[in-house]
């Protein structure tokens, strides 16, 4: 019934209906897939990510891997992890997923020839991890999070079970999971935690001078950067950002395809990041990034960080900004992060339902003219204590080869 269906909805995402467009380059790609993919002929470690932020999560295990068999192989489902890829001094290859037609799926893995197979958080697709266990390939699930109200869905529950249970080890992010895990008897499984933790501070420390950003914050003016702003945040911020001339304010949106949805409803004078050298910033105080992949870089200028995402499926990323000592406003819907609870517990962040609120919370902030430092030093209280021990994934991945 699986393998019906799914052929039924590839063939209707070729058909030209709505969102057509945005999804030619996808289905091209596919089209394409096997005539691009060089066969190996040595082993590699194949890392499976849905798109470039399940990428981020794993990356802190790259080098380690590397130690392991030096061949590394990286697929995504989505444009937005393949297009936006740029660590090739990490891998040797990267290519789209086949969408997970069973002959399909099995041609690919017999040509990338696999040692070991990683797959980030929740990417699990049927025909793809069978037809792995089928030819005894180790598997790894790395980052799973099973959310509460999804397994009260009772065919949601029964994928998982079923499919979970072929992987050869499960890390959990988190203790729920591993509860759920273990009371079906899903056995290997363990708690990692969240591992972006590792990258994020990985990050923090390479120090990328941006010229347009550093130009635009050398007026002595704080610095408000709005990250992963989505189209339900800017009623919230759009008058702010109008009215306070006297700060630096710096958009980037969740996607860059979606730029226009600022400059639509922004009448002030502001600067395109991609079209600008670095003395246009001089006379302007707004500037929207419209380039891809700076942001977690760019934090590192701020005062403090509006964080987008809180007003629809949920607040994007928190760590980027806590790593640079970025004070945080976002949205209500943030319960699904502990971050975001230890954030605010400690006042290094504030929960926003509306535009009047956020109006007076951050004008009151900017007020007490907060301490960066102490911002950043109780926010590495949380980064510490919660970085990961990646050696024992390393451990256990070894094991299973030996």
């Amino acid at each position: 019934m699986y393998n019906l269906i799914l052929r039924f909805i590839y063939l209707f995402i070729h058909i030209p209906l709505m969102g057509y467009k945005k999804r030619q380059k996808w289905i091209l790609a596919q089209k394409n897939l096997f005539k691009t993919l060089t066969p190996n002929k040595e082993k590699c470690i194949w890392i499976h990510c849905s798109s470039l932020g399940e990428y981020e999560y794993i990356k802190p295990l790259i080098p380690e891997l590397k130690k392991i068999n030096p061949l590394i192989k990286i697929t995504f489902f989505s444009p937005s992890g393949y297009e936006n890829f740029k660590d090739f001094d990490l891998v040797n290859q990267i290519s789209y997923l086949p969408f997970d037609i069973k002959e399909k799926v099995e041609k690919f893995i017999n040509t990338i020839n696999p040692i070991m197979v990683i797959v980030a958080k929740n990417e699990i697709w049927p025909n793809m991890i069978s037809y792995l266990e089928q030819k005894k390939i180790p598997r790894f699930l790395i980052g799973f999070k099973i959310k509460k109200e999804k397994i009260k869905n009772w065919f949601i529950k029964k994928y998982y079970l079923e499919y979970v249970s072929k992987f050869s080890h499960v890390f959990c992010q988190d203790k729920f999971t591993y509860t759920f895990l273990t009371l079906n008897n899903i056995l290997p499984c363990s708690i990692i935690g969240d591992i972006r933790i590792n990258q994020v501070i990985n990050d923090a420390n390479i120090k990328r001078k941006d010229p347009v950003i550093h130009t635009l914050t050398q007026n002595n003016k704080k610095t408000i950067i709005y990250g992963s702003v989505e189209k339900e945040d800017y009623p919230i911020i759009i008058d702010f950002i109008i009215s306070r001339k006297d700060l630096n304010h710096i958009i980037i949106p969740h996607e860059i395809t979606r730029i226009n949805d600022f400059k639509h409803i922004c009448p002030s004078k502001y600067i395109m990041y991609s079209e600008n050298e670095k003395d246009d910033c001089i006379d302007c105080n707004i500037v929207i990034v419209d380039v891809f992949g700076i942001l977690k870089h760019i934090y590192q200028y701020a005062d403090i960080a509006y964080i987008g995402g809180g007003f629809n499926q949920g607040v994007h990323n928190t760590l980027e900004p806590a790593v640079h000592g970025n004070y945080m406003f976002f949205g209500p819907k943030h319960m699904n992060f502990p971050e975001t609870h230890f954030f605010i517990k400690n006042q290094v962040a504030n929960v926003i339902n509306n535009k009047q609120e956020f109006e007076k919370k951050i004008n009151l902030h900017l007020e007490k003219d907060s301490s960066k430092e102490m911002v950043l030093d109780t926010n590495a209280q949380f980064l510490n204590k919660n970085k990961q021990d990646i050696d024992i994934i390393i451990d256990c991945l070894h094991k299973h080869l030996n």
